[in-house]
């Protein structure tokens, strides 16, 4: 990505989503992929976990219809690219912002995440205030410094 940023996705319930996206963050890839999921009452755990790091067999994210999530994005024209990625695996990507509620659903694989980029933060959604005690992100910050250096 010479001369080019890294992009900011994002992942959370419908509201949150689409004031990012009224900010002006939607893109797409050249693989016609989004770098936001919308998660819904119908959006299974699996899919938001591969979108987040993508841990399907055959070197794609399966999703029923053994299509990707983001195949409903593309044109019908564009041939099928066997490159899916979740977010953490895209180089494009330099920041997840995650509602809490949703990173609740997929700890496991937010706490895995040791990587400085792309940088995960965890932020509140219209629902469901941020609540500091459940950040994991934040909690391996604070074990960097004793409390005496954070004065």
């Amino acid at each position: 990505m010479a001369g080019r940023g890294k992009l900011i996705a994002v992942m959370g319930d419908e509201d949150t989503v689409t004031g990012f996206l009224l900010g002006g963050i939607g893109e797409l890839d050249k693989h016609r992929r989004p770098n936001f999921l919308v998660v819904e009452k119908e959006t299974s755990l699996a899919e938001i976990e591969e979108t987040f790091r993508c841990v399907g067999s055959r070197g794609a994210c399966p999703t029923s219809l053994g299509r990707p999530w983001w195949a409903a994005c593309a044109p019908l024209t564009l041939p099928f690219f066997p490159v899916p990625r979740g977010f953490l695996a895209r180089e494009d990507v330099g920041m997840i912002l995650i509602s809490q509620a949703l990173a609740e659903q997929i700890r496991p694989a937010v706490a895995a995440h040791a990587r400085a980029l792309p940088a995960v933060l965890e932020i509140p959604s219209k629902d469901h205030p941020y609540d500091p005690a459940r950040d994991s992100v934040l909690r391996r910050a604070r074990g960097l410094f004793a409390p005496d250096e954070l004065r």
